[in-house]
C-alpha cells in the first residue's frame, strides 16, 4: 500500500458548537470560531456533529460561504451526532440496568444525506421525552433500516466515543476478558457496514491517555484490519485550545456546579499535528498514516451542496378588490414615485397591493394629510427595498396578513390593536392590520423595526 506523507492532522469529523447546549450545557465554541480555529491550526476541513441537533446548518454554510473565498481548499462538513438507542425505547420502558443513550456520529455526503438527516432526527426530535430535568432523543436502529438502508452511500457514520454502543463492548470485554463481549463489537460493525455500505463506515479513535480510551483505540485498530473497516483519529472538540478549558468547565459548572469536567473533557479540544501524535505513541507511523488518509478520503467523499432556498411567500385567497377608475388619481399623485414601483411591477401580489392601499386610504380618513402620505411612503420604499433584497414580495405578506385578520374578526376571535414592532408600520393599519395609528401616538414608534424584522 502507497501511503502519502502528510505532515500535519488534515482535521476532526467529529466537533460541537454552542448549538449541543439545547438541554445540557455542553460547548463554547461558536461556528464560526470552530471554522476559524480549523483554518488557523492548517486542517484541511472540519465537521460539526452537534448533539442532536441540526441547527447551526445555515449559520455554518453563511460562514463557510464568506471563508471559502480566501480558502478555497477547506470544507465544512455537516453531521450530526445522534443517540442510537433499541427499538422501542421511551420514558416508560427505560431500563437503567440495560438501556443507554449511545453516541454516532453522521455525516452528509450530498443533499440526499442531509435529507436522511432530516428524517432521522425528526423522528428523534418528535418521540422526545423529558426524564431528569433532560429532554432525551432517542434514534432507533429501526430508523436507520428504514431511513439509510434502502438508500445508502448518502450518509457517512462513524462510531464515535467512549459513549459509544461498540465501544461500550469493549470496554466491557476489558473489564471481563469475556472474548464474547470482543466478538458482539466485530458482529455490531458488521451489521452497521451493512446499514450505510461499505466505506461509508469509519470507526473513530480519539486523543486520551487514559487506560479506557487507548484500550478501545487499540481494539479499533484490530477490528480495522479483520473487518477491513476503516479507522479515523478525531478530537470531539468542545473547545477550542488547551487553554480554554479553565472557560469551558467554568461554563459547564455555572449551570450544574457538581459536574465532573477535568478528566472527562481534558482532551476535548482542537489538536495540531504534534499533540495528536503525543497521544498515540503505540501506533506506527505506517498505521498513523492510514487513519490521516482516512481522513482525507472521508473529507473527499462529502460533496459541497446548499440547502439555502429562496424566500417564497405564498398568496392566499385575498380581499376583493375595487378596480380604480379616475377618482383615485389624488391619491395616486400623493404617493408617487414609491407607488410606482408597485404599479408597474410584473407581480400579481404588488398590482393587487396597490388597490388595497387605496382602497385603504378611501375608508381611513385619518390619512388624508400631508403627515400621513410621507409616512406611506416611507413604508412603501421599505417594502419595496426589502423585497428586492431578499428577492421576495411583501406585497404577498401584507396581503396574507390583512386577509387572515379578516377571518379572525370574521370568526370572532379577539384581535389585539397591534404588537411589537409593527405598532409603527402605517401600512398595517392602512391595510387593518392593526387598529392604532401610530401618527397619532404620544409615544414614538419607528416603521424600520417591522422591515428588519421580517428579513431576518
Amino acid at each position: 500500500m502507497v501511503f502519502i506523507r502528510r505532515n500535519r492532522y488534515p482535521g476532526s469529523a467529529h466537533n460541537h458548537t454552542d448549538h449541543s447546549n439545547e438541554t445540557l450545557r455542553d460547548c463554547i465554541n461558536t461556528v464560526k470560531s470552530l471554522i476559524d480555529l480549523a483554518i488557523k491550526l492548517g486542517h484541511e476541513f472540519v465537521a460539526i456533529t452537534d448533539h442532536e441537533t441540526i441547527s447551526s446548518y445555515i449559520k455554518a454554510e453563511q460562514y463557510y460561504k464568506e471563508v471559502k473565498k480566501e480558502h478555497p481548499d477547506f470544507k465544512v462538513l455537516r453531521g450530526n451526532e445522534i443517540y442510537l438507542t433499541r427499538n422501542g425505547l421511551n420514558a416508560e420502558n427505560f431500563d437503567k440496568t440495560r438501556d443507554r443513550y449511545f453516541h454516532f456520529i453522521l455525516i452528509c455526503k450530498d443533499i440526499i444525506g442531509y435529507k436522511q438527516i432530516c428524517e432521522l432526527s425528526t423522528r428523534a426530535w418528535k418521540r422526545s421525552y423529558i426524564t431528569h430535568k433532560l429532554r432525551r432523543r432517542p434514534t432507533y436502529y429501526q430508523d436507520l433500516k428504514d431511513i439509510v438502508k434502502p438508500n445508502p452511500g448518502h450518509l457517512i457514520a462513524s462510531s464515535a466515543c467512549l459513549g459509544s454502543q461498540l465501544d461500550r463492548f469493549l470496554l466491557q470485554y476489558m473489564e471481563t476478558q469475556d472474548e464474547e463481549y470482543y466478538e458482539t463489537a466485530k458482529r455490531w460493525c458488521v451489521y452497521i457496514e451493512e446499514i450505510f455500505g461499505k466505506g461509508n463506515f469509519f470507526l473513530e479513535m480519539q486523543p486520551s491517555n487514559n487506560k479506557e480510551q487507548i484500550f478501545v483505540n487499540k481494539h479499533l485498530l484490530k477490528i480495522s484490519r479483520e473487518l477491513d473497516i476503516p479507522y479515523i483519529i478525531t478530537t470531539d472538540s468542545h473547545y477550542g485550545r488547551p487553554e480554554d478549558a479553565f472557560i469551558h468547565s467554568t461554563f459547564l459548572k455555572a449551570q450544574e456546579n457538581e459536574r465532573e469536567t477535568a478528566s472527562f473533557y481534558a482532551t476535548t479540544y482542537m489538536m495540531t499535528d504534534e499533540e495528536i501524535r503525543s497521544f498515540f505513541p503505540y501506533l506506527t507511523e505506517e498505521e498513523l498514516q492510514l487513519a490521516y488518509d482516512n481522513i482525507c478520503k472521508l473529507k473527499d467523499m462529502c460533496e459541497d451542496f446548499s440547502i439555502l432556498k429562496p424566500l417564497e411567500i405564498p398568496n392566499l385567497p385575498w380581499r376583493m378588490f375595487n378596480e380604480h377608475s379616475g377618482e383615485e388619481k389624488n391619491y395616486y399623485a400623493q404617493l408617487m414615485p414609491e407607488l410606482n414601483h408597485f404599479i408597474h411591477s410584473e407581480y400579481y401580489a404588488d398590482q393587487q397591493f396597490v388597490l388595497a392601499l387605496i382602497d385603504g386610504l378611501k375608508s381611513h380618513e385619518d390619512l388624508h394629510n400631508e403627515k400621513a402620505y410621507h409616512a406611506i411612503n416611507e413604508c412603501l420604499k421599505m417594502t419595496w427595498d426589502s423585497s428586492i433584497v431578499n428577492n421576495a414580495r411583501w406585497s404577498a405578506y401584507f396581503l396574507n396578513l390583512q386577509r387572515i385578520i379578516d377571518e379572525c374578526w370574521n370568526a370572532g376571535t379577539i384581535v389585539m390593536p397591534a404588537r411589537g414592532s409593527g405598532g409603527g408600520f402605517i401600512l398595517l393599519y392602512l391595510l387593518d392590520i392593526i387598529q392604532i395609528n401610530c401618527l397619532r401616538e404620544k409615544t414614538p414608534t419607528y416603521p424600520w423595526r417591522l422591515t428588519d424584522s421580517i428579513a431576518s
